[in-house]
């Protein structure tokens, strides 16, 4: 394929493959601004319809003003409770908190009279006693405000506050941290769709709950937590409808009062294979995230939701109709109090707002959805977006080119808003238009800086890895350079220095990275000589590719040839690093003749030329293995089979690396035939393996003996003496000659 025409769609699949990749994996920064644009379809879309069901009671500026400042008496908060429930609303939920009691002067006094009382041996006295105790009970402000609770003919739900901090548990010192719910506290059952199986649910867990005290816990009709959790910018815009504590699952303060509507049903965490869909309460169901949140649509800006101050049921301003059979929701909107959260709308929207948005967010059924396929279409909309700037933009000019991106641009934002405002979904807006920008950018660079400048990228790509001679056929023939992956015979080296991490205890930082260093050099030296591409270091290790990317039939014997002459040079070193004392090294040697799959693994402006494959792997753990035989270049039989007649060698083993079901048999690579043998007993050392295959150990044991009579250093023999003592000890009930190893 024509590389200039093959580039652009690189260019874009490039671009389209990692915009996906960090959809997935969810980059913070590109989240936050999918979060703000999200801000700006609210409130784009404008002003919605509310149910006309629900209304605050606020404590604002003026009610703290005509009534006295925040916060108020128990017997005050009585006067307004019992002043709501004469209109007769359906249920009242407090967005307000009694977590402590309160004393009063006169209860003060009282029990001051009651001890001295019981000082002068007075108590006794059943007139004084029956005095003490109706002054204590008409002075208790939360006796009265539980009283009035009581009988307020609609249910009246309070709220109360999970902390959500591990740390809390620890740095717990308040009375009022209690690690109990009282029964009234509402909870969720779990229901199944589908079969039932075990699902780990990720809602927030609370690790210290403050609820009200036990007197007004009990007489209320039910208890529910306020808590709201905004995103990681601050915002709210969801309203978890789950917390978890202790081994149950409790509701929020708007789902709560719907539960207490619909007694008849118990409210449910709907649960599938696939996690959490939504909650159940009552005859409604709620669409949820994983998490159990829901999306709070809502209605426009501050008090879109119905406000009736507070002072207006004191000075009787309020009309029947405006509570009457409404959900009522009680909390203090006054700034001063600083019950103000960050919304979409601005950073001073009231809390029991929020609270009263949810509520009417589940009442009408108009829920904001982050439906199931949403996924899917914006990965979609990534690709085709990348599809349509290639094959339309890529082929305009570049006025019609800008023409085209802003138009596309312009009615994929049009198409996302009317799907986010008709259909209520929240579709992804950033992603998919910084895939579009992106691949719009990158093409026309391309386009205007491009000018055959194929053979400098080439040279520039390679001229670290490969021999100057080499890069200049490369350069030379750029076709026979397939920067697809494609299968390849080819061999590949590992080596790797033995013991390193013990040398580099012993030498300073400086000293360590000038010997590695020198080390690398030289070895990557042979690498090139030897016609070999220098994949990668990995530490000190050395990975080389033979045979690619430029093909040649060679490639096994310039791999052993390299071998063998990195340990020639190796030894000269350590020579020369013994008289500077500075520790010798050793090294092991791998090498594994195959199919792999080799070609650019990265982009098209920066080559990453690697291999792949299982005979990869198969030659790094041939490197390991010199570990246990005490050898130095380990070769595999498919190697050995492609240089049989230029190279000494011998059978060290049939072996099954880690990872293999496969057996292979492996050699010692031991030097060029154009030199003597390195090994003299070779004859004996064939017959003692020959007789080891076949499970003739007494015999091969026999052989094994000879040979270390007059070559105790050999530590391949050394090694087989030792296995066929265990072998003679305990024989194989079947012998296949295979030895497996467990470890890499």
């Amino acid at each position: 394929m024509d590389k200039n025409k093959f580039s652009p769609f690189l260019i874009t699949a490039v671009i389209c493959f990692l915009t996906c990749f960090f959809y997935l994996n969810r980059i913070e920064f590109l989240d936050l601004l999918e979060l703000k644009a999200y801000d700006l379809r609210l409130r784009a879309r404008g002003k919605i319809e509310t149910s006309k069901q629900v209304a605050i009671v606020a404590i604002d500026e003026q009610s703290l003003e005509k009534i006295g400042r925040w916060p108020w008496t128990r017997s005050k908060m009585a006067e307004l409770v019992e002043k709501i429930a004469q209109f007769g609303p359906k249920v009242v939920g407090y967005d307000i908190s009694f977590f402590d009691p309160e004393k009063t002067a006169a209860q003060k006094e009282l029990v001051l009279l009651a001890k001295k009382a019981r000082d002068l041996n007075l108590l006794p006295n059943p007139k004084l006693r029956q005095y003490i105790k109706e002054r204590l009970i008409k002075t208790n402000p939360d006796l009265t405000l539980a009283l009035t609770l009581q009988k307020a003919a609609s249910p009246q739900i309070l709220g109360y506050y999970f902390n959500l901090d591990p740390q809390s548990v620890k740095n717990a010192t308040s009375s009022n941290n209690h690690s109990t719910l009282p029964e009234a506290a509402c909870y969720l059952a779990q229901k199944f769709v589908g079969q039932s199986k075990e699902v780990n649910l990720s809602v927030p867990v609370g690790y210290k709950v403050r609820h009200n005290i036990p007197l007004l816990a009990k007489i209320a009709a039910a208890e529910a937590y306020f808590n709201v959790i905004p995103d990681m910018d601050g915002v709210i815009r969801r309203y978890n409808l789950a917390i978890k504590y202790g081994e149950k699952y409790y509701q929020p303060l708007a789902a709560a009062m719907i539960s207490l509507t619909n007694r008849s049903k118990i409210p449910t965490l709907v649960l599938s294979s696939a996690g959490l869909m939504g909650v159940e309460i009552g005859d409604f169901f709620v669409p949820t995230d994983e998490q159990g949140r829901m999306l709070v649509n809502y209605r426009g800006p501050e008090k879109s939701i119905t406000h009736i101050p507070a002072w207006k049921f004191f000075t009787s301003q309020v009309q029947e109709q405006e509570v009457k059979n409404k959900w009522i929701l009680i909390g203090v909107t006054a700034p001063a109090v600083y019950d103000l959260r960050v919304t979409p709308y601005g950073v001073a929207y009231p809390g029991v707002e929020i609270q009263a948005t949810a509520l009417d967010t589940m009442l009408r059924g108009d829920f904001l959805l982050r439906p199931n396929w949403a996924p899917l279409f914006d990965l979609g909309a990534i690709v085709l977006l990348g599809l349509i700037s290639l094959f339309f933009l890529w082929r305009a000019g570049a006025f019609w080119t800008l023409i085209g991106f802003s138009g596309t641009a312009m009615l994929y934002l049009g198409l996302n808003f009317y799907l986010f405002k008709i259909g209520r979904y929240w579709l992804n807006v950033v992603y998919p238009l910084l895939g579009f920008g992106l691949n719009y950018l990158s093409l026309n660079v391309y386009r205007f800086i491009f000018a055959d400048r194929q053979k400098r990228q080439i040279r520039q790509a390679f001229s670290k890895y490969l021999d100057p001679n080499v890069v200049e056929q490369v350069v030379s023939n750029p076709d026979k350079l397939k920067l697809g992956g494609e299968k390849l015979e080819l061999s590949v080296l590992f080596s790797d220095i033995r013991g390193f991490t013990s040398i580099s205890e012993k030498l300073k930082p400086e000293q360590l990275v000038s010997l590695l260093n020198e080390y690398l050099t030289e070895m990557t030296g042979i690498v090139l000589e030897n016609k070999g591409l220098l994949d990668k270091y990995i530490g000190d290790a050395v990975m080389a590719v033979f045979g690619a990317p430029l093909h040649n039939d060679r490639h096994a014997y310039d791999a052993c040839n390299a071998a063998l002459e990195m340990m020639s040079r190796l030894k000269k070193l350590n020579e020369q690093w013994k008289e500077r004392g500075i520790p010798v090294l050793d090294i092991g040697i791998g090498i594994n003749t195959g199919e792999m799959v080799a070609g650019n693994m990265g982009s098209v402006e920066r080559f990453d030329y690697t291999v792949m494959g299982d005979n990869v792997n198969l030659a790094s753990r041939l490197e390991g293995l010199n570990k246990a035989y005490g050898t130095n270049i380990i070769i595999s039989e498919y190697t050995k089979n492609k240089v049989e007649n230029e190279f000494w060698f011998r059978s060290l083993d049939l072996v099954r690396v880690k990872g293999k079901k496969k057996a292979v048999e492996i050699f010692e690579l031991l030097g060029s035939r154009k030199e003597t043998c390195p090994i003299p007993y070779m004859e004996e050392y064939n017959l003692f393996m020959k007789h080891y295959r076949l499970g003739e150990f007494k015999k091969a044991k026999d052989i094994v003996d000879k040979i270390l009579e007059k070559h105790e250093q050999d530590k391949v023999v050394q090694l087989y003496r030792q296995r066929l003592d265990l072998l003679l000890e305990n024989p194989p009930a079947h012998w296949d000659g295979v030895y497996t190893f467990t470890t890499k």
